[in-house]
């Protein structure tokens, strides 16, 4: 399971954020349950990388150059992922993701020589490239993205035909699945952040991988579950949504750590491949922002998680309401239970009236100032992130190491 872009700093504010009690004691999650050990994310060009060199080093044991999938970079070689190796040894094998499914992270356990990450229609062809025994190489798939399959090929409906695949179009409604192989689409491009789905769809990693574990019961696996989208909210530095994104991603931890409990010789692993934003639960107070109140800016050492709770939307739709609202304080509060001062109202409302696009941005300063939430980049940061591990062999990944070694241990274990 790969929190993308979920660096240390992610599943602390998280532990904060889901503490409901009034005592100074902070209750755990499931992440401090399950810490082993740390590694390291450097890519083969750069101290800092990016979701598809990170997938392709957690996914094969091998650097790559940013942005390239399925590419020994050292010698220009492709590369076997573990999907490939655990279907070569009889394991059924899927992938599950809230981005598309052709997306850097998922594409890596299955695309094949150096695809630039953003060609999605490319690298969808090579989802129907088979084994040498002319089978698929992956028994599920549940993700977004059908456009890109479209894109791809003349009659996707026929092409899926000719593979015996059955293709599913109904978002997270998952029970009417039955039967290997099959695809079955959230969306028809990238879904939606969770704090903007519905009630019912909130949790929709932790449906995907419930039903994933149902349809694989009884059978080996080896299923990699992506929570894609806390680094799209790390990158638009959007606190209320990242935590939403940690919430929906813990639990499918959680559905997946009770289900080893009741099969022993599972093995399950949870990292991140990068962390993004550079999140700081708490930061630097201006003492001459006027924005804040005399209090506000007398409080130097805090952060208020119980604000970040409130939030509920994205700054995306929040900007869009504000937008199209007749009353920008009523709105901006029903959003956010933040009640705007003069300051804050003019920022907004002066926007507006421009026409511009900086609303967002807006929104989300002025919830990360009155939360106390520090951001130091738009981008991903070189910091090194979790491993967390649980049930059989997990002893094997503690400690520290680098990605690749994550890989090349889950390697052997296939072997075995």
């Amino acid at each position: 399971m790969i929190g993308d872009g979920m660096g240390p700093a992610y599943t602390t504010a998280y532990r904060y954020y889901k503490d409901s009690d009034t005592t100074n004691k902070i209750g755990k999650t499931v992440f401090n349950t399950m810490l082993a050990g740390m590694n390291s994310t450097y890519s083969h060009n750069s101290i800092i990388t990016d979701s598809a060199a990170a997938a392709t080093a957690l996914a094969s044991g091998y650097k790559t150059d940013n942005g390239l999938i399925g590419l020994k970079k050292d010698h220009g070689q492709k590369i076997q992922t573990l999907l490939e190796i655990a279907k070569r040894n009889g394991y059924m094998t899927g992938l599950a993701a809230t981005s598309t499914i052709t997306h850097a992270t998922p594409a890596a356990f299955i695309a094949k020589g150096g695809h630039p990450r953003n060609k999605e229609a490319e690298i969808a062809k090579d989802f129907f490239k088979t084994t040498p025994e002319g089978k698929l190489k992956f028994d599920l798939l549940i993700g977004g993205g059908e456009k890109y399959f479209a894109e791809a090929f003349k009659d996707f409906n026929q092409t899926a035909q000719e593979y015996g695949l059955t293709i599913y179009r109904n978002g997270y409604d998952l029970e009417n699945i039955k039967g290997f192989p099959f695809m079955a689409f959230t969306s028809y491009d990238y879904p939606p952040f969770a704090i903007d789905e519905t009630e019912e769809n909130r949790y929709r990693v932790a449906r995907m991988t419930e039903r994933s574990l149902e349809l694989l019961e009884g059978k080996p696996f080896f299923l990699m579950v992506e929570g894609s989208q806390i680094d799209w909210c790390g990158h638009i530095n959007d606190i209320g949504c990242a935590m939403a994104e940690m919430d929906d991603f813990a639990k499918a931890v959680e559905i997946a750590k009770t289900y080893v409990d009741t099969h022993p010789d599972i093995l399950l692993i949870v990292t991140a491949d990068h962390s993004t934003g550079g999140l700081a639960i708490g930061d630097k107070v201006d003492k001459k922002d006027k924005s804040l109140s005399e209090a506000e800016r007398a409080k130097t050492y805090t952060w208020y998680p119980e604000i970040v709770a409130k939030i509920k939307a994205s700054s995306y739709a929040i900007a869009k309401a504000l937008r199209e609202s007749q009353d920008v304080n009523a709105t901006f509060k029903a959003y956010t239970s933040i009640t705007l001062n003069e300051n804050e109202y003019r920022q907004i409302t002066q926007a507006i009236v421009k026409k511009d696009k900086k609303v967002r941005v807006i929104v989300n300063e002025i919830i990360n100032r009155r939360s106390h939430t520090g951001w130091s980049t738009q981008g991903h940061t070189a910091i090194d992130v979790q491993t967390f591990s649980y049930g059989k062999e997990s002893r094997k990944f503690r400690g520290f190491m680098d990605n690749t070694d994550i890989a090349k241990k889950l390697f052997d274990i296939l072997s075995e």
